[in-house]
């Protein structure tokens, strides 16, 4: 019986780090022996460390996710004293990092969209690593950010963390595409604009847009 060869940590470390980035360009259908040439390996050594395809994408994909994981700061998040310096800070942060990691992000977007390419057992499967950790992420940040807030009593909390949740992501949506389309506002102080928008839009979801009486 031949004797299996010991893995190569730092072999293994390139071919994920080139799976992250090909995965990322061109999705589920990216070459393998595109992969293979960026790490510095044989076609072979791929599917040696990893058995096919859809476990080297899933590995590629946690790979992705714990670079960011090691990498975050949610004290961006919620050390914030109030809600807009938090959308403020948090987003231009988020597009820092996307900047930093381009590989790492443009590979979950991709699972975020569940990219239809992807075969639908690991569709579903990197889509939970994803998810698990949005949840994850979006439960500390706005628990924390519940807790300093006076919250009507005859609400249901876990009503008002989904509908915060839903919230703050459009917000911050609109803020990271204006925040890209102005690379010039980089300071708090050039934001008057954008931070006054930030505030109307809390205001209608602190009090509402229909008239009282």
């Amino acid at each position: 019986m031949a004797k299996r060869m010991p893995r190569d940590p730092e072999k293994e470390r390139s071919i994920l780090d080139a799976a992250v980035k090909q995965f990322g360009t061109d999705g589920f259908n990216a070459s393998t022996d595109k992969i293979a040439e960026l790490a510095g390996v044989s076609k072979g050594s791929v599917f040696r460390y990893f058995e096919n395809k859809k476990k080297l994408y899933v590995a590629a994909v946690n790979k992705a996710m714990a670079t960011l994981l090691d990498v975050v700061d949610l004290s961006v998040w919620t050390d914030s004293d109030d809600l807009v310096t938090m959308i403020i800070r948090a987003t231009r942060y988020k597009t820092e990092l996307s900047h930093q990691y381009p590989s790492e992000f443009a590979l979950l977007t991709r699972v975020y969209a569940q990219d239809n390419l992807i075969p639908q057992k690991v569709r579903q499967q990197v889509f939970k690593i994803f998810t698990d950790w949005q949840t994850e992420v979006e439960d500390t940040v706005v628990t924390r950010m519940i807790d300093k807030m006076p919250i009507r009593k005859d609400l249901n909390r876990d009503h008002v963390k989904k509908y915060m949740t839903m919230v703050l992501g459009t917000i911050s949506a609109e803020v990271q595409q204006r925040l890209e389309e102005h690379p010039e506002m980089k300071k708090i102080e050039d934001m008057g604009g954008l931070i006054a928008d930030v505030k109307e839009y809390l205001e209608m979801a602190e009090f509402g847009i229909v008239a009282s009486d």
